[in-house]
């Protein structure tokens, strides 16, 4: 008896995101608790750039995380520099891929910076990317480093207690 394709779906996705490099979840800081990776400074910053202008702080979500860190692991292992991957996917396509169940919202990329105060300030002096962080239509942001390529994802979803 064969299995059906519906029963293989998930050795496949392991497979291809075997396949692809793709970041493991196990390689994805959990910046509720382990405050000491480099994502893990920005995603205060981010918030701390929040709170002073009167907004809600972001929660950590892993999913986007995920799909943040295979985005940027993507960029670097294949030399290109976009918010669409060379497959076609985009940022609402690569959250999806990593389980995000929430509404993918926006991404931020960054190429270059050596820290995260310095792609802060980066995104903080571009109209679009501060908007993404200061953005009252998300709850939920993931970030993501390989090198110094920078994706930041953010989502709008039931943020847990």
């Amino acid at each position: 008896m064969r299995p059906s394709p519906r029963a293989l779906l998930p050795f496949l996705l392991a497979l291809v995101t075997h396949s692809l490099g793709c970041a493991d979840t196990a390689a994805v800081p959990d910046c509720t608790a382990d405050m000491e990776a480099e994502v893990c400074a920005v995603f205060q910053l981010v918030n701390q750039e929040r709170v002073d202008r009167g907004l809600a702080p972001y929660a950590w979500n892993r999913e986007l995380a995920l799909a943040s860190q295979r985005h940027a692991a993507d960029m670097v292992a294949n030399d290109y520099f976009s918010h669409t991957s060379l497959d076609g996917r985009n940022f609402v396509d690569r959250a999806e891929d990593a389980g995000y169940e929430g509404s993918p919202r926006g991404e931020n990329i960054a190429s270059g910076q050596g820290s995260a105060e310095a792609v802060m300030e980066s995104w903080m002096n571009s109209e679009g990317h501060r908007n993404n962080i200061l953005a009252t239509g998300s709850n939920e942001i993931g970030i993501g480093l390989e090198e110094r390529d920078w994706v930041q994802n953010f989502g709008f979803g039931q943020v847990a207690p």
